[in-house]
């Protein structure tokens, strides 16, 4: 309970940036701050929801702050993709609807890529069992964190 209350104030945080998202208002640098912070809140919660011994906790930093580096640039990403879709929304042509779902499709491969690769990583240096709770706490995160940019950002007409 106490990780979902966490994880809960990690969505609120992200909230803040759905307005950004939908209005594209938000200056880079700021874009940048609210991503390290997610990423800062995010990696407490995972570090607390994963129970880890202290050899574990070692050897499973490393990998999880790589994978929180290649994270961000995704996550910005998806602030690039959210800012086009935003700036092109009420001249919506073909070409660029079929830009936009190129690009999405590729984040989203490009995400289950990066949990896949850090899964195998994991799996040489922590129980299986582990692994599999890594991917499930960070699908839990990563889908709360989700909610409000999704809700923000409207249908295409």
């Amino acid at each position: 309970m106490k990780n979902f209350k966490i994880a809960l104030a990690a969505t609120a945080l992200l909230s803040v940036a759905a307005p950004f998202a939908a209005q594209a208002q938000a200056t880079h640098d700021e874009t940048q701050q609210l991503i390290a912070q997610i990423q800062s809140d995010k990696r407490a919660v995972v570090l607390k929801a994963m129970a880890l011994d202290d050899a574990q906790l070692t050897a499973f930093t490393p990998i999880y702050d790589t994978y929180q580096a290649d994270r961000k640039k995704l996550m910005e990403r998806g602030v690039d993709l959210v800012t086009a879709y935003s700036s092109n929304y009420d001249s919506m042509t073909d070409d660029a609807a079929k830009g936009l779902l190129k690009d999405w499709f590729k984040l989203k491969d490009d995400e289950v890529s990066l949990v896949k690769s850090t899964s195998k990583k994991l799996d040489k240096v922590l129980p299986t069992s582990k692994v599999l709770r890594f991917v499930q706490v960070e699908n839990k995160l990563n889908t709360l964190l989700s909610l409000p940019g999704i809700q923000a950002v409207p249908l295409a007409k």
